[in-house]
């Protein structure tokens, strides 16, 4: 009898964590790998060259150019091309971790290019996304965004946060964020300056809030294009710069959350 009554109240209590969304079986969970890259012999592998297996390499370059980053002294050095023939924008490196995460931290260490119309991107990108964006019109300042399911909402969900210290583009500064399931932290420097929670995102029946396992992408972009050009203080006036613009990043720190990841 009190075998059979302890037996009902474990499928209960199943039945809840199953309805409430918090249970995962242990096959169905992310694999995950936590790792800190220094930039000194990351391998990083050209797209059309990546063999499927994330242990292979440490980040995929999709880009299709192998000239938008350098890997030099301990740094990588991500570059914004200038544009070539009748191209309107420049061609920035975007780089994807090779493995997944399904929360956790992940920071980056960087120092930004300065130049109007330049943007220096950290993110988690999987059909939702968590950004840190650096905007080189503006070097006192970084700004967080979110976006879930695809919704592409621009001027919505973002925020606007002072770098403390010399600006962005003088100096290395830490960016990072703390994803779990109930909420986002972002921080500069360690700084907590926004926090994102769950139950604040519940619109129309649904919580809009990322929770899709997702890749980890580092990039340069170029914000002349006229959806953009304004808020990424452009255009670009490539001609009084270089042909190559350069985002210095010394280090990516990833921890995966063990609840929610197999670490590999």
């Amino acid at each position: 009898m009190l075998k059979s009554y302890l037996k009902t109240i474990l499928l209960l209590l199943l039945l809840i964590k199953l309805i409430s969304g918090y249970y995962v079986s242990p096959d169905d969970l992310n694999k995950c790998h936590s790792f800190i890259d220094n930039f000194k012999g990351s391998r990083i592998v050209e797209a059309h060259k990546y063999n499927g297996n994330p242990k292979s390499a440490d980040w995929i370059n999709i880009s299709g150019n192998k000239e938008t980053y350098t890997l030099k002294h301990g740094l990588l050095e991500a570059h914004l091309l200038k544009p070539r023939g009748n191209r309107p924008l420049g061609h920035g490196v975007t780089l994807n971790s090779t493995y997944k995460l399904h929360y956790g931290s992940i920071s980056i260490t960087m120092k930004p290019h300065g130049a109007g119309g330049v943007v220096s991107a950290f993110i988690v990108k999987n059909g939702d996304e968590i950004d840190w964006e650096c905007l080189g019109g503006d070097t006192n300042h970084a700004q967080s965004n979110y976006f879930w399911n695809g919704e592409l909402l621009y001027g919505v969900n973002g925020g606007i946060h002072l770098i403390r210290g010399k600006p962005m583009n003088e100096d290395f500064h830490t960016y990072s964020f703390d994803w779990k399931p109930d909420r986002i932290v972002w921080k500069i420097d360690g700084r907590v300056v926004r926090t994102l929670w769950k139950k604040d995102t519940y619109v129309f029946g649904f919580y809009k809030f990322p929770t899709r396992p997702s890749y980890v992408q580092i990039g340069i972009w170029d914000g002349s294009s006229p959806g953009t050009v304004n808020w990424a203080h452009g255009p670009i006036k490539w001609s009084s710069l270089p042909d190559k613009l350069t985002t210095q990043i010394k280090q990516v720190k990833v921890t995966c959350d063990p609840k929610h990841n197999i670490i590999v």
